[in-house]
């Protein structure tokens, strides 16, 4: 009976915590809303007075009262703003703008153009120019200005227009601002205009969710940034789709269950995954409608937002649409005694502004090329990233030194390649022809692959030691190979002493330190075996790898491969410093700042966009789309935006499941040839957390490899620093990849003969056309 009452109590105790916690918003009240206090002391009523107390979506006031740039209750239509290549125009009866090109004409509307077939209850939805979800500290529900009872007022500001929203019903205010720029115009959520005076708290923004929006009778298609890139296209006939594309930029959240499992449960060993799903690696996403279209570009507060891409037909609505949605409270389930999933939202809001920027395109740069290509012109522009230069193309040789396999007593160190060994597998790469590698060591360091990471130190005796390491770089450079070393400081696997947990590790929103687990395959839960915790970021650069740089240093190597740091973004929720993912990216990025200047040369695995400008190279490159239902093409966004800016590589040749197209798509991507090997035989690996690695023996794949690398450098040498301005399927199965340098790439999937321009292309091969006619 006592200890029934004590867990009664401790149950009591926790739910008060938790739930105090989740509500426990700043509550600092406007002026207005000070006046309005001050007025009710009196005994006056307000305006507002029924709502200031309460968090309702009522109608009872609504719709909202729209208010003219003059003041009044005007419905022109007005220009706010031009400069010589663009107009914007203010419609004073929608609160909206559209945008205009005085030389052709042709305009950007912010609500879809063609509304055939919506329905008349759907016309305010679709004719809406923001979409807001709040939580009165349950479930969040979604609404938008015109349901609401309040206020619309635009000024004229430099450049645009700004529209301020109180909806009095909610007891939330905002703003929105509109400001051309060269090629298209600029949306910002001003965070200082975001005010909650009542128990109504904003969840998430979603600006201009219908702008250029497509109807299904339409030529056109929705980009968004699955994996490389995949499109939807517009189609009358289609099937019926329930779901939407609806993914965080640079994925989940790892603090939040919630974000990277499909179904969390009382125990989270009986968690279910997310299924195997392509990573959101580029803020962007965009639409072309005939022979126009725009791509949006997320330039601040993209470490907090979902990219949105909408089939026509889902919710009813027989529109194709794409956006960005801006988080200000992530939220997360927990269970409680027997109480049951309670929802369980951040109490402060994520500080910072948000902003998208809309590029509009006209005639053949309205496709996903002309997209990629203005996402590129802002990297190098706004974002000054500048071309990390090759003069060859390099053949990626990652080498895996060492892993250790756990016994039911003990542990055995399992040594795959020694120092000396790696030498000779150099020089038998060089006998093939070889003659331009990139080395990566992988599990070099004592305790091998997964050893006692986030520490490196010492040098894997076993493997040859610091002389054998050292003996291996001088040669590789001796023969202009540059030699990276893996380091691993976000995902420890190290056994429990080697680091804090308590203090190094993250925490979720139940205030203790998370300890993840890899799914299995098939079940998609956890995996039995190894378990590992993420690192806290500040932790990681500045308690493990600044002291290790040093030690790096000395080694004389060319830099590191900072694994997952290009792939995993997350927070650490701690209760006495919590660091939310926008500190996670300048953490990353000081970390590759100091590496590539004490080192020279920095790689990341995966290459999430906050990489670019910070990283010389990237390996594990999305190279593929998630291939949903609503999806009809993948294409290469991320290639054609990055190539001969930033070299990357996507998967290791001798773990491809279909050789043969992965090849292809390689060359078609102008991608670097990779191979994972060791010069022992992969069955060691048997029992190991590497035995994924399942076939991997030099002597096996030395061959292949140099044969591969040979017929790649057959096309790629020709564009290895040229930039992408042209793709497109010219047939079935037949694609062309087109260079700034007039280099074309033809790659044929199919099992025929194909003859493009003259030129014919075997089946499961390429062709490639000196200052080629390809578009």
């Amino acid at each position: 009976m006592l200890k029934r009452i004590a867990r009664i109590c401790f149950h009591t105790i926790l739910i008060g915590t938790l739930l105090g916690a989740a509500l426990s918003y700043d509550y600092k009240l406007t002026q207005e809303a000070k006046r309005a206090k001050a007025a009710r002391d009196a005994g006056v009523k307000t305006e507002k007075e029924t709502f200031l107390n309460s968090c309702t979506n009522t109608n009872d006031e609504g719709p909202i009262q729209m208010v003219g740039l003059d003041g009044r209750s005007s419905k022109e239509v007005k220009k706010v703003a031009s400069n010589g290549s663009l107009a914007m125009y203010y419609d004073e009866s929608k609160g909206m703008v559209y945008l205009e090109s005085p030389a052709t004409g042709k305009r950007w509307y912010t609500y879809p153009e063609n509304q055939e077939g919506i329905a008349s209850h759907q016309k305010p939805i679709v004719e809406n120019p923001v979409t807001l979800r709040y939580t009165q500290g349950t479930s969040a529900s979604p609404t938008y200005p015109y349901k609401e009872a309040g206020t619309l007022t635009p000024a004229l500001i430099d450049g645009g227009v700004r529209v301020n929203y109180k909806l009095i019903s909610l007891g939330i205010s905002f703003a929105m601002e509109y400001k051309l720029t060269p090629d298209g115009f600029e949306v910002n959520v001003p965070f200082d205009s975001i005010v909650e005076e009542n128990k109504c708290k904003v969840v998430s923004v979603e600006p201009l969710p219908y702008f250029g929006s497509g109807h299904p009778s339409e030529n056109g298609f929705v980009f968004y940034p699955d994996g490389a890139g995949a499109l939807m296209e517009f189609k009358k006939e289609h099937l019926e789709y329930y779901d939407q594309f609806y993914q965080s930029i640079y994925g989940g959240d790892e603090a939040f269950d919630s974000q990277t499992k499909s179904v969390v449960t009382k125990n989270p060993k009986e968690d279910i995954y997310s299924d195997p799903q392509e990573r959101v690696a580029l803020p962007v996403f965009g639409i072309k409608r005939g022979d126009q279209g725009f791509v949006g570009i997320v330039t601040e507060g993209e470490h907090d937002a979902n990219i949105i891409a909408a089939p026509s037909g889902y919710q009813n609505v027989d529109i194709y649409r794409s956006s960005v949605e801006f988080t200000y409270r992530s939220s997360d389930s927990i269970f409680i005694g027997d109480s049951g999933e309670v929802p369980f939202f951040q109490g402060a809001m994520l500080e910072g502004e948000r902003k998208v920027r809309y590029v509009l395109l006209e005639g053949d740069k309205s496709g996903y090329v002309g997209m990629a290509q203005a996402y590129r012109d802002h990297l190098m522009k706004d974002r000054g990233v500048k071309p990390v230069r090759q003069e060859q193309l390099p053949l990626r040789l990652h080498l895996v030194g060492g892993v250790v396999r756990d016994e039911i007593i003990g542990s055995t160190y399992i040594g795959m390649t020694t120092f000396a060994q790696a030498k000779e597998t150099i020089d038998r790469f060089a006998a093939q022809g070889v003659n331009r590698l990139e080395l990566v060591l992988e599990g070099w360091s004592d305790g091998g692959v997964y050893g006692k990471q986030p520490q490196h130190f010492p040098v894997a005796g076993k493997l040859g030691g610091d002389a054998g390491l050292t003996s291996l770089i001088e040669y590789a450079k001796s023969k202009q190979i540059p030699v990276y070393l893996d380091a691993n400081y976000v995902k420890p696997f190290a056994p429990k002493g080697d680091y804090r947990a308590s203090q190094d590790a993250i925490y979720g929103m139940k205030r203790e330190v998370l300890t993840f687990y890899d799914p299995h395959p098939a079940t998609l839960q956890v995996k039995r075996g190894t378990s590992y915790h993420m690192l806290n970021p500040g932790v990681a650069v500045n308690d493990y790898l600044k002291p290790e740089l040093a030690r790096y240093a000395e080694l004389d190597v060319s830099g590191l491969r900072l694994n997952y740091m290009g792939e995993k973004l997350y927070s650490d929720l701690r209760v006495s410093s919590p660091l939310y993912r926008k500190q996670t990216i300048a953490l990353w990025q000081e970390a590759m700042e100091l590496t590539r200047k004490q080192l020279g040369s920095v790689a990341v695995t995966g290459g999430n966009a906050y990489t670019f400008g910070f990283a010389d190279r990237i390996d594990g490159a999305p190279a593929d789309s998630s291939h949903y239902t609503y999806e009809d093409a993948t294409v290469p966004f991320y290639q054609i935006a990055l190539h001969g800016l930033i070299p990357y590589s996507s998967e290791a040749g001798n773990l491809r499941e279909d050789p043969k197209k992965s090849f292809l798509r390689m060359v078609e991507y102008g991608a670097v040839p990779k191979y994972q090997l060791t010069h022992e035989n992969s069955s060691k690996l048997k029992r190991t957390p590497m035995d994924g690695l399942f076939s991997s023996e030099a002597d096996t794949w030395l061959e292949p490899a140099a044969e591969e690398y040979r017929k790649a450098a057959e096309a790629l040498n020709k564009v290895v620093d040229a930039t992408i301005t042209g793709h497109e399927r010219v047939m079935q199965d037949v694609y062309r990849t087109t260079y700034s340098n007039g280099v074309t790439i033809v790659v044929n999937y199919g099992q025929l003969s194909r003859t493009v321009n003259g030129v014919t292309v075997s089946p499961g091969g390429f062709s490639v056309v000196q200052g080629g006619s390809g578009r």
